[in-house]
């Protein structure tokens, strides 16, 4: 006889339940959680056994991994143009991850990931499946402290936001990237120098490649002004060989350059980021942008309600036949930025978002939200994530592209056991209408289990 859902949900959450609020959360990009901390063998208890295996005086072993099932029940996708019909299927993900320390200032990091689509009827997307596959795989090399070089398969995350550097989360198969990667931290100051390129999925075993077509390189750099304020700059180029917007393929090199602030004063957070982005695309000269600002206001009252309210820009090309391309390039985003439907992405849009925030337990986080969207400019086109166009221009009728009604739940088990559920209600635009489209709804299931 089969266990039910809530019968292994419950052996999930007793697995690793020992010590629970003592121990670090798990991080968006595991590489980068260390557990020296349990050198002691006093202190590894439940799943963290695994975490430190010791090797000698200095060398251990850890092993990690995660387990998660994503389940999508959506209406309409890309609005239902193009003869899009309703589907519910499930993704699965399944990563086993090694961290091995040979010396103080040698590591070897490796994950291997297993990722599948289940019943779905439409043809999988490129992020839904890959057979066993090397996620990540790099050397660091710590030569002095304060210093690391890591080199080979990596994840990027440059900060929390994750706007347009991502690790790609909400997808199934995470953003890859192969290259190299300088970090040197000098109290509160970190600085990052990469020169990368983007893993290329493919259906086999052990055959993902890097983009010999891309070049993702950059500079950036983060400080803490003050225990509540923290200022990031960067500069980052992108180059992709027979890149195409609208109609034109050609090569593109871009540059982006951008600054975030973000921090608190007492109940008020608040958070902006603006980057301005130079370049050439066949032939032409790119002069693009992309900024948001936003905060919240907590009540110091039962559940925490926080208010919030984040305006989110990014630029449209104003003229498609003069020698200027305007449309800005959201770079490797975070998908699930505005919403999980991946109906929004950063080229020409305005996006005003209000919401209210609760807390009804320490574990237990719910949001309900509503985002209207616009065009920046009728003559470019209505992109869906991330960067691919639904419709050549957003028309002659309206700018509005309709709004999203949006509840979303996060409940974290324990350590190890986080469930989050987004329900999504999507209107449909006069442009969109006219095209055929029409209101999408979506539901979306996360059980993810990690240790």
């Amino acid at each position: 006889m089969k266990p039910s859902l809530p019968v292994l949900l419950a052996i999930l959450a007793t697995a690793g339940a020992a010590r629970a609020d003592e121990v670090p959360a798990f991080k968006s990009v595991r590489a980068d959680e260390d557990y020296s901390y349990l050198r002691n063998a006093a202190d590894r208890a439940g799943l963290d056994r695994l975490r430190y295996i010791p090797l000698g005086y200095t060398a251990y072993l850890g092993l990690g991994g995660e387990a998660r099932l994503r389940v999508d029940a959506g209406s309409a996708p890309r609005f239902g143009i193009g003869n899009e019909t309703a589907d519910t299927f499930a993704l699965g993900r399944l990563l086993l991850s090694g961290d091995l320390h040979l010396a103080p200032a040698v590591r070897v990091y490796g994950e291997l990931g297993l990722h599948r689509d289940l019943g779905k009827r439409a043809a999988p997307a490129p992020t839904d499946r890959d057979s066993v596959d090397a996620q990540v795989l790099f050397v660091d090399l710590t030569p002095a402290p304060g210093w690391r070089l890591r080199l080979g398969r990596q994840e990027l995350q440059l900060n929390p936001t994750q706007r347009f550097v991502a690790v790609r989360e909400g997808p199934n198969v995470r953003q890859s990237f192969d290259g190299a990667r300088v970090t040197r931290t000098i109290r509160n100051l970190k600085l990052d120098a990469f020169h990368l390129q983007p893993v290329v999925l493919s259906p086999g075993a052990f055959d993902d490649t890097r983009n010999r077509n891309q070049r993702f390189y950059g500079l950036y750099v983060a400080t803490r002004l003050s225990p509540h304020d923290n200022l990031d700059a960067y500069v980052m180029g992108l180059e992709r060989d027979g890149a195409r917007f609208g109609a034109i393929t050609g090569d593109e090199r871009r540059i982006s350059l951008g600054a975030r602030l973000a921090g608190s004063r007492g109940p008020i957070d608040y958070e902006a980021e603006g980057v301005a982005q130079d370049g050439r695309f066949a032939g032409r000269q790119i002069r693009a942008f992309a900024a948001s600002a936003g905060g919240g206001y907590t009540l110091d009252h039962h559940w925490k309600p926080r208010l919030g309210l984040r305006l989110d820009l990014g630029s449209g090309d104003s003229d498609p036949t003069d020698q200027r391309l305007e449309t800005f390039n959201p770079m490797f985003p975070k998908g699930a930025y505005f919403n999980e439907t991946g109906l929004t992405s950063w080229g020409n849009l305005t996006a005003l978002r209000a919401s209210l925030g609760l807390a009804p337990a320490r574990t237990v986080a719910l949001e309900a939200s509503y985002t209207a969207h616009r065009c920046q400019t009728r003559a470019d086109a209505i992109y869906l994530q991330p960067l691919t166009a639904l419709a050549p221009t957003c028309g002659d009728r309206s700018k509005s592209l309709g709004g999203a009604a949006q509840l979303d739940g996060t409940w974290q088990v324990n350590r190890n056991l986080k469930i989050q559920a987004q329900l999504v209600h999507r209107t449909a635009g006069e442009t969109l209408r006219g095209l055929g489209g029409r209101r999408a709804n979506l539901a979306v299931l996360f059980a993810q289990f990690r240790f």
